[in-house]
């Protein structure tokens, strides 16, 4: 049976990016990468869901037993049971869902990194490896797709670790690195206690840099033999660039709060990446 669409809305509520980015893919594909992002949404918000790091260790290692065990039998959460028939659809090992696991724990057991190095490394292990599985759920398992898949998911969650600095610092978390923050006189009680200064917008600023250099590296390394399964990735560029705009349009003022684009912007971006698109 297809997926309907009250089952998609479930998976990506109107105005999200996911629900315009995947909006002109066929139904199974756009419901098995809908599926995909809510698991990831589901694991990558344990360690900030859930108060005790012990209850939250458990959580990931029962995921992970989940994962383990979706080779050889049916997995328990309704999310893995639904994503499971897509894997085997695109012979994609469940086992490559670890990776972003291990991710997950890693932000469970540190909440600083030392250089960008680090912070590169630790986004290719979560949003990296997730639009890596992504892009072979789509078909698209040569080395040249799944480089630009890993690169832009890097780059994307760049994009959003700008825009979501106010929330991650209330969360306790610094993903900016202690080097940098260093560069720029930026202390970490600083941004600890939401104080904005000049220093902090000028790091964001290069950081917001950063992360646009990172999208147009992605959208330069994108085989053009990708056809359709390359439409979320090109909407998604499109709209992460419309938010770098909109940050900078407010001079990265984002402790207090966070930017994020009108579904008219969204929906003119899922258009834009159709009509570029071949079929």
């Amino acid at each position: 049976m297809p997926p309907t669409k009250s089952c998609i809305d479930g998976l990506a509520p109107r105005g999200t990016a996911w629900y315009y980015a995947t909006l002109h893919l066929g139904a199974q594909p756009r419901h098995d990468l809908l599926v995909l992002q809510a698991w990831w949404r589901a694991v990558r918000d344990i360690p900030f869901s859930v108060s005790e790091p012990d209850v939250a260790a458990a959580k990931l290692a029962w995921w992970e037993a989940q994962v383990r065990q979706s080779g050889a039998s049916q997995p328990d959460h309704p999310l893995l049971r639904a994503l499971l028939p897509a894997l085997r659809a695109a012979a994609v090992p469940p086992e490559q869902l670890l990776q972003p696991l291990a991710q997950v724990r890693d932000t469970l057991q540190q909440s600083r990194w030392l250089d960008w190095q680090g912070v590169q490394a630790h986004l290719d292990n979560g949003p990296g490896q997730v639009a890596r599985v992504a892009c072979m759920l789509t078909g698209q398992t040569s080395a040249a797709a799944l480089d630009y898949a890993g690169s832009l998911g890097t780059a994307l969650a760049l994009v959003g670790m700008v825009r979501d600095i106010g929330r991650d610092v209330r969360r306790g978390m610094i993903l900016l690195p202690v080097d940098a923050l260093a560069a720029h006189g930026v202390k970490a009680r600083q941004l600890l206690a939401r104080e904005d200064c000049g220093e902090l917008r000028a790091l964001l600023r290069q950081t917001a840099a950063k992360a646009r250099d990172a999208l147009l590296a992605a959208e330069a390394r994108r085989p053009h033999d990708m056809g359709r399964a390359a439409l979320p990735g090109i909407a998604l560029t499109h709209m992460a660039l419309a938010l770098l705009r909109e940050m900078e349009r407010e001079d990265y003022a984002l402790l207090g709060q966070r930017i994020s684009l009108a579904p008219t912007r969204l929906l003119w971006a899922s258009w834009r990446a159709k009509w570029m698109t071949p079929r």
